[in-house]
């Protein structure tokens, strides 16, 4: 049974020294920031539809796809975690799902690119990802300048993938995908500068970020099933 004390022995989340979003944190119950919590789980639900939607009849296999789906599981729990708890560990967790979800999106561009075999683009993507890892613990203040590293390199490579290959692919999926991002994290911006900020509403700038960043999260999987497998 949580209580409100459950987290004070645990490491704080670094943001506390400056506050962690908008949202007032709720010292008086488990779930520090309500808002911020339960929309994270938006990305659950992303990762289901990825599950149910999965299909063997394009390019995208069936294991990407459950790596997708799982990283956007694991997203949406490790921000709930994080949101309920403010702790360092949550903060991790947080973090780290957003890395699978943009390691993937890199390695996938270079398998497509490179012609690699699944099993080197598997090696790369978990090579990555236990380096960004160690990166957000060793330095925890350069994890989002390295999501945002990633994410660029990513769409850079996605971008030159469609240039040189010219493959089968709605593009219009990823450009709503891109755009929803590009859009939430400008609501992101706001929130995280308190430029628009009310504390104790339940309509928040990072919950939105949350739901737009999932909903965006699907339209980067549609965009990489819509495209047509060839010989």
């Amino acid at each position: 049974m949580l209580t409100p004390n459950t987290w004070e022995s645990w490491k704080p989340a670094t943001c506390l020294k400056t506050g962690c979003f908008c949202e007032a944190s709720d010292t008086q119950s488990p779930i520090r920031q309500a808002a911020n919590t339960y929309s994270s789980l938006a990305f659950v639900f992303s990762g289901v539809f990825i599950f149910a939607y999965a299909r063997k009849r394009n390019r995208l296999s069936v294991g990407y796809s459950f790596l997708m789906g799982l990283s956007s599981i694991i997203v949406g729990v490790g921000s709930a975690f994080y949101h309920a708890s403010l702790t360092f560990i949550g903060q991790f967790f947080d973090v780290f799902g957003m890395f699978l979800l943009a390691v993937f999106a890199m390695v996938y561009a270079w398998e497509r690119i490179y012609k690699f075999q699944p099993c080197t683009t598997l090696t790369l993507y978990l090579i990555l990802n236990i380096f960004l890892s160690w990166l957000q613990i060793a330095i925890p203040d350069t994890r989002r300048y390295a999501f945002a590293i990633v994410l660029v390199i990513a769409l850079l490579f996605e971008y030159y993938f469609r240039v040189k290959n010219k493959p089968q692919i709605d593009v219009r999926l990823l450009s709503v995908g891109v755009g929803l991002l590009a859009g939430a994290y400008i609501i992101w911006m706001l929130d995280n500068t308190r430029i628009i900020c009310f504390e104790n509403s339940l309509l928040q700038g990072h919950a939105i970020w949350h739901l737009l960043g999932a909903v965006s999260t699907w339209f980067l999987y549609r965009y990489y099933a819509s495209e047509i497998a060839t010989i």
